[in-house]
């Protein structure tokens, strides 16, 4: 699995907008301010949960984790929230097609699609 740096800078993004997580074996994580001592096997500062617990005491305790880290949802899980926030079929279409004609990869649509939902909710309150 790799991740661009444009899908690394939106992933920060949708922290910063509130995209919450909770650490869980298959979610792939960026280390934000470079705590791990391990070397990457995919790319530098890319990591994959297998376990939460060992992740949470590699990382120094889950506080720890959800502060020096950041999720990067693959596309299922990207599909998972949207389906969770009940968001139409029509409108992930509309997205990936304004998306694909910009060039844009299918997470970058998805990441963008759940910016712009959580920007609103967070406008809405």
């Amino acid at each position: 699995m790799r991740f661009s740096e444009s899908e690394i800078d939106n992933a920060m993004h949708l922290r910063a907008a509130g995209l919450a997580w909770g650490p869980e074996p298959g979610h792939y994580v960026f280390d934000i301010n470079g705590i791990m001592r391990a070397g990457s096997p995919f790319q530098a500062g890319i990591f994959l949960i297998h376990s939460a617990n060992t992740f949470e005491i590699l990382a120094g305790g889950k506080d720890e984790l959800l502060e020096n880290f950041v999720w990067l949802p693959t596309w299922e899980d990207c599909r998972a929230w949207l389906t969770e926030k009940q968001v139409s079929e029509d409108r992930v279409m509309s997205a990936w097609q304004s998306g694909k004609a910009q060039g844009l990869t299918d997470r970058q649509v998805l990441y963008g699609l759940i910016l712009e939902i959580l920007e609103r909710s967070a406008a809405a309150e």
